[in-house]
């Protein structure tokens, strides 16, 4: 592992729990909204909302339409967690959720995306190939970096059969169109928030070799 990646000490078990709080959130808010009607309609993304009412671009992100959508998402979200919670502090965790999130909100909005959206899909995409990236950073073998290219080469097939409607998630049907944009969206903040934590992580190097 490089002197970067070790700069700082990781906290595995805090970041877990720090994962399993987020989930227990969203498994809250989704019941909640059977005692609050309108949390959906107050609180998920909606283009035209979202500079009066900037909450939505975080929000929309931990509520769900039904509980297989919370607990196939709040599980990736926990799997992802357990995977990659060496390579992380509880800071660091929640800056890269925080990027993801608000990145690819602030995205769509700027892209002009009309329709609602609810859903941790967009997160766990992004955590997933900035985990994928990290390991395959880390690898101390060839075997490991193939195992790591070839994922993330699943992802981009994926993807591209979203584009061209060759694949849906059925956690998708009712929800958005194009959820191709959303998944890409929350790919390509993935990869800003690897990168800006490999810039942190070698900062803090470069600090502690002085």
């Amino acid at each position: 592992m490089s002197d970067s990646m070790s700069a700082r000490p990781s906290d595995p078990i805090q970041v877990i729990i720090c994962g399993l709080v987020l989930a227990a959130i969203t498994i809250w808010a989704y019941y909640f909204q059977f005692e609050y009607a309108n949390l959906l309609e107050d609180f998920d993304f909606a283009g035209e909302l979202v500079w009066q009412e900037p909450w939505r671009l975080l929000t929309a992100h931990f509520l769900h339409l039904t509980t297989m959508h919370w607990l196939l998402n709040s599980l990736g979200l926990l799997l992802l967690t357990v995977l990659f919670a060496r390579y992380f502090t509880v800071r660091t965790y929640l800056n890269a959720l925080i990027l993801i999130t608000l990145g690819s909100s602030v995205a769509l909005s700027l892209l002009g995306f009309e329709q609602r959206f609810v859903g941790l899909s967009i997160v766990n995409h992004g955590l997933l190939v900035m985990g994928v990236l990290l390991e395959l950073q880390a690898a101390s073998s060839s075997t490991q970096r193939k195992l790591m290219f070839f994922i993330l080469v699943l992802v981009a097939a994926k993807w591209l059969a979203e584009l061209f409607g060759v694949w849906q998630s059925f956690l998708a049907v009712g929800q958005v169109q194009h959820i191709w944009l959303l998944h890409g969206l929350g790919i390509l903040s993935g990869i800003l928030a690897w990168w800006l934590h490999n810039r942190r992580l070698a900062k803090l190097a470069q600090l502690e070799s002085e």
